[in-house]
């Protein structure tokens, strides 16, 4: 075995072998104590093959075409940030909140931290990139109605308190989430896909191997491509296919142990709960984090604003009703709202947002705003009160 096919295998013999071996160290039962060690470790495994994951994922949806390629990217990431948000929860016992933390580290992380390293990469070696604004216009028009039902009406109702909701506002946010994510899909797959595409965007061969998460982007930017269409023929689809399921539930078996390794880490070093959804987030972002930055330096900002605000989209259209029904399931209450000076950043990115991606251009001065904001949010985290205990 070479080098290069020893590489493409070693997610899933590592993440194997770490089942394996928490299997046997705690005898079946799961009980094996966890240690700092082994967060880390658990940690990199899981990232690892959550973007074998996405590798697969990407492989098959280019095979299948539209739409079902599309559904295909979109659940295998949906997939791996549902297990481990449900791990948590199943870990954190009393604590409601790990969703709601996810969901809003995510939608930080894509809009400010991702999508600012993006243009100031991009911005590098070029004053100004070029986008079709029609496509980034389609996705600030769900994401902000949909964070705002999602994340912020929940703190605003009376028929609860605090940031929880009713069992019937929770079936209205999960529907109508589902409703307009599928509503836009069906736009983004069919008479309007010009809008997810740029005639200026650079294309090349490289771009076959790169992941998005939900981004029938890159099935639309590289439709027709012969490129992929011979590096997709050299591997079988089934093949491809069973690599992606195994990825996936060795992903859902490991976030069992991420979710209790999680609590003992944040206990043992005293930093606030709503880390874990950093956490959480980062493992779901880090393959298209890497393919949106990879694709604003080739000055491709098209895919790159396809693959990020596609993301986000996802996160809120599909992960919060997943996350809902997950609790009716766990028999589980979970808080969604937001507190007030996280509403603030939240809506104050959606703002900065419109202004910044429904114009078709995109420069680093941008770049430095979001990133601002990603500051902010990460000083956040860390501003919490102080419970006196005794």
């Amino acid at each position: 075995m070479n080098w290069t096919r020893f590489r493409h295998h070693l997610p899933i013999i590592l993440g194997l072998g770490t089942i394996v071996f928490h299997a046997v160290a705690s005898g079946g039962d799961g009980s094996a104590p966890p240690s700092m060690v082994g967060f880390f470790w658990l940690f990199v495994v899981i990232l690892m093959c959550a973007y074998s994951a996405s590798h697969y994922a990407d492989t098959v949806a280019h095979r299948l075409g539209e739409p079902i390629g599309t559904l295909v990217l979109t659940l295998s990431v949906v997939i791996i940030e549902v297990s481990i948000v449900a791990a948590m929860m199943l870990a954190g016992g009393s604590e409601p909140t790990v969703a709601r933390d996810t969901m809003f580290s995510t939608l930080m992380i894509i809009m400010n931290g991702l999508v600012g390293v993006a243009l100031l990469v991009g911005g590098i070696n070029r004053r100004e990139q070029f986008f079709n604004l029609q496509s980034s216009a389609s996705y600030l028009t769900l994401i902000i109605p949909l964070a705002l039902i999602g994340l912020i009406l929940p703190r605003l109702t009376e028929t609860e308190p605090g940031g929880f909701m009713t069992p019937r506002m929770e079936i209205f946010v999960a529907t109508s989430s589902v409703v307009m994510y599928g509503a836009f899909l069906w736009m983004q797959t069919s008479r309007y896909r010009s809008f997810f595409a740029h005639e200026s965007a650079e294309i090349d061969s490289e771009q076959a191997n790169e992941i998005g998460r939900v981004h029938p982007d890159s099935l639309q930017t590289l439709h027709g491509s012969s490129a992929v269409v011979h590096a997709n023929s050299e591997r079988r689809l089934w093949r491809d296919v069973v690599g992606l399921v195994v990825m996936l539930v060795v992903v859902v078996v490991l976030a069992h142990s991420l979710g209790k390794s999680t609590v003992s880490f944040l206990s043992q070093t005293g930093l606030p709960p709503a880390i874990a959804g950093v956490l959480v987030a980062c493992l779901a972002l880090g393959p298209e984090g890497v393919a949106a930055i990879k694709a604003a330096r080739r000055n491709s900002m098209q895919r790159t604003m396809n693959i990020l605000l596609g993301s986000a989209l996802s996160t809120i259209g599909l992960t919060v009703p997943a996350v809902l029904i997950l609790a009716r399931i766990l028999g589980q209450h979970i808080e969604l709202g937001l507190q007030s000076p996280e509403i603030a950043l939240l809506v104050g990115t959606m703002l900065i947002s419109i202004v910044n991606f429904t114009h078709g251009r995109a420069n680093p001065m941008q770049g430095v705003v979001h990133l601002a904001f990603f500051v902010t949010y990460i000083a956040l985290l860390f501003d919490v009160p102080v419970v006196a205990v005794g």
